[in-house]
Parts: C-alpha cells; structure tokens; sequence
C-alpha cells in the first residue's frame, strides 16, 4: 500500500537543470593518446629501455602524487560522497576521478591543487631523478590534468553551486 508523498517521512526530490553540455570529440581523445605515444617514441628513441622504464614508471610516480595530493585535499570536504574518487583508464579520464557528481567548486578546488601541487612536487624530485625520468614525470602531470583544467575552462562561466557530471564522452553541467 502506498503512503501519500506528504505522510513519507524521508521524501527529497533533487530537480537538476542542464546548464551546458561538453562532447569530447574523438579526435580529441585519439590526439590526447597520440602525445603519449610520441613521448614513448622520444623516450626510446634518445634514452633505449631505460626511456621505456621512465615512461611507465613516470606515469605511476605521477599517480602516487595526485593520490596523496588529493587525499590531502579531501581532509576537509565535509561530504562523504565529495571523496569518492575512482581510478580508471578510460579516455580522456584516465586516472582518479569523482565517481559521482561533483560541486563545480570543489572539481575546480581539486584540480588547482592538483595542477599546482603536483608541479611543485614533480620539480623537487629533479635533484634526484634520470632526466628522462624527470621529462616523463612532468609530461604525465601535464597530460593527465590537461582535459580536466580544459573542462574547467569550458564551464568557467557557470555558478560554482552547479554540478558537474563526468561520463566517457561528455561532461554535463547542472544546477540544481
């Protein structure tokens, strides 16, 4: 039997409207893919196997980094679902991103910091680090983060109160 909407205790209705929406066009991904295989050929052209270590292994020093750069970032979100980030490797999101909606203030937030953050810890390994190690480092930094500081870009007219929606080939702004 079906209670009335007004006796249902816990009844919230969440109306979003479609702002703007964003198509990643596939040219975009594949050229995206295309410039880390060109770094691979760089690599293996100038350094030999030690160039194809540092492109594999830059790619997941640089995972490391976002990982605790965000971890750290997320220390003060109030929200559980605001950090629930996932892995993946799907084009062009590869590497950690919001498993749900998320506030456009705090992707935009997330992503300085990641942009920022990141560089600053990429460049204080280069005392230490092979160059070609160090030339991947950097080079996975700037093209993980490039299609999300793009889709900032994109909506940075919008309200800061809307919700970002992040799907294999669009991403959907909404305000609620």
């Amino acid at each position: 039997m079906h209670q009335p909407l007004s006796e249902q205790k816990a009844a919230t209705i969440y109306q979003y409207k479609l702002i703007k929406r964003k198509l990643i066009r596939p040219e975009l991904v594949s050229s995206h893919l295309l410039t880390a295989a060109i770094l691979l050929g760089f690599q293996m052209l100038i350094y030999g196997m030690t160039g194809l270590f540092s492109w594999l292994f830059g790619f997941a020093v640089i995972q490391v980094i976002h990982l605790i750069i965000l971890l750290l970032t997320f220390i003060r979100v109030d929200e559980a679902a605001d950090r629930k980030w996932v892995w993946g490797i799907t084009p062009p999101w590869f590497g950690f991103k919001p498993a749900n909606d998320i506030r456009m203030h705090l992707f935009r937030k997330v992503h300085r910091h990641l942009f920022w953050i990141g560089l600053c810890a990429s460049c204080v390994l280069y005392p230490w680090v092979h160059e070609s190690l160090m030339i991947s480092i950097i080079f996975w930094h700037f093209w993980l983060i490039t299609p999300r500081l793009l889709l900032s870009f994109t909506f940075r007219k919008e309200e800061k109160e809307g919700v970002l929606r992040l799907q294999k080939f669009e991403a959907s702004y909404y305000q609620r």
